[in-house]
């Protein structure tokens, strides 16, 4: 009796753990997405280095997740516990710093003006210009019709890569990048 009373509190453990595990997932899933709608614009070196800070916690939540399913007894169970308080707190962490306003800094990066002022502020007939969906669907390498979903996650992998930040301050993508950013734009409104 005291063997399933602790077998039944065992499980009852594992499925709170898990529960957890679920809520902060989507937590972390919907900080990503807002934070690139919201910060990656005005706070881009944020936005990276935040970004590859929720990209770690998804992963170390799979694996977290994985060990409750395999955890065999109460203070396996109970030490993942913890390890999940320490990532909700860590993610606690990221998420203010994404969204707290430091102080205003004149030297503030903007990634769309930094793209305006490099093309001369031209604001058509440039060679940045998309004319159709067609044309910006192939420069994502998507497919028309694609997702919204599918086209943010494949217009930010292509972002980081060619980003100078990334390339050790190699610029010689960035005329990619802004056909990239125009491409994802036109998309963005055509969808809206």
């Amino acid at each position: 009796m005291v063997k399933d009373n602790h077998h039944a509190k065992a499980m009852e453990l594992r499925k709170k753990l898990r529960d957890r595990v679920g809520e902060l997932q989507g937590r972390v899933e919907k900080s990503s997405s807002e934070a690139f709608e919201r910060v990656f614009h005005e706070r881009m070196d944020t936005y990276f280095t935040q970004q590859e800070r929720l990209e770690e916690m998804e992963q170390v939540l799979v694996q977290v997740r994985e060990e409750i399913d395999r955890a065999a007894d109460m203070d396996g169970l109970k030490k993942l516990a913890d390890r999940l308080n320490f990532l909700e707190d860590h993610f606690e962490e990221i998420d203010s710093q994404l969204y707290e306003r430091p102080a205003r800094r004149r030297d503030r990066f903007n990634f769309f003006e930094f793209f305006r002022q490099a093309t001369g502020g031209q604001a058509s007939g440039n060679q940045n210009e998309i004319n159709n969906e067609t044309e910006a669907y192939l420069e994502l390498g998507m497919e028309p019709g694609s997702s919204m979903k599918s086209i943010t996650a494949r217009f930010r992998r292509l972002v980081k890569e060619l980003h100078p930040d990334r390339r050790g301050g190699d610029r010689s993508a960035e005329p990619r990048l802004r056909r990239l950013v125009v491409a994802y734009e036109f998309i963005k409104k055509r969808t809206a």
